[in-house]
């Protein structure tokens, strides 16, 4: 005996809507990926777009050396650009960017810090520059980067294999810097 031609039907009709239900999403999504469409980031600075690999790039350390981009273990820098005259509120910024990197606890070794810039000749510099690394730079694809402003320190999130990832300009608070640093090594 054939079971009725509509239980056939009914039959094909489920087992379309479940292939439906598998294909659609992954149908979506190529859809959205061929048309260019990038979720927004949930980073409070700017992604760098296009990335930028600053492991070619010389910035010369006061030792005599130049900085290494690609560490033999992975570590990020957080590279702060000063901008001309850097005085308190940029001491007071690199202060607070040392202290964000400290709060990491575990995840703090993994995140090196870099200063690029005429070092900070104010009372109170010494401090909080002996938690920096500073080097100087003539590369222009870094200084396009640096403030214009006096006293003013832009940031930039840089990988592990040197790619530049986040660009954080000055007026964006220390504490958002700090929030993204937390989720990053999370």
């Amino acid at each position: 005996m054939t079971p009725p031609t509509s239980a056939i039907r009914r039959g094909r009709l489920q087992l379309l809507m479940i292939a439906a239900v598998f294909f659609l999403p992954i149908l979506l999504a190529a859809l959205l990926a061929f048309s260019g469409w990038v979720p927004a980031a949930r980073s409070h600075g700017d992604p760098i777009v296009p990335q930028e690999n600053f492991a070619g790039l010389r910035v010369h350390m006061a030792d005599g050396g130049d900085w290494p981009w690609k560490a033999a273990t992975p570590l990020y820098t957080l590279l702060a650009l000063a901008g001309p005259d850097c005085g308190g509120a940029c001491v007071g910024r690199l202060d607070f960017l040392h202290r964000a990197q400290a709060g990491l606890t575990d995840s703090g070794d993994k995140l090196r810090l870099l200063y690029v810039g005429a070092p900070p000749e104010v009372a109170g510099a010494a401090p909080v520059m002996r938690y920096w690394a500073v080097g100087s730079t003539r590369a222009p694809q870094l200084l396009r980067f640096a403030p214009r402003r006096a006293d003013r320190v832009a940031v930039i999130l840089v990988a592990a294999d040197g790619t530049a990832i986040v660009r954080y300009p000055p007026q964006v608070p220390v504490a958002l810097i700090n929030k993204d640093l937390r989720r990053l090594f999370k």
